[in-house]
């Protein structure tokens, strides 16, 4: 579970690491066969190469340790 102020890096590209600053969660949109999806989470992330910040699912991040 990833969780703020953790160390993380994006699966897509494992060159955008940072540190999770916050999270939120958004609805879904999604429909399974017993009725709608959980909500899903975004996280905040503050790269450390440039300080600039970017949002993406939870489900899309690595925790480093």
């Amino acid at each position: 579970m990833i969780k703020i102020g953790d160390r993380v890096a994006t699966f897509e590209n494992m060159g955008q690491e940072g540190v999770v600053i916050s999270m939120r969660q958004e609805k879904s949109n999604q429909w399974m066969i017993g009725g709608a999806m959980s909500g899903i989470f975004i996280a905040t992330i503050q790269l450390d190469k440039d300080d600039s910040k970017i949002e993406i699912r939870a489900d899309k991040l690595m925790r480093l340790e």
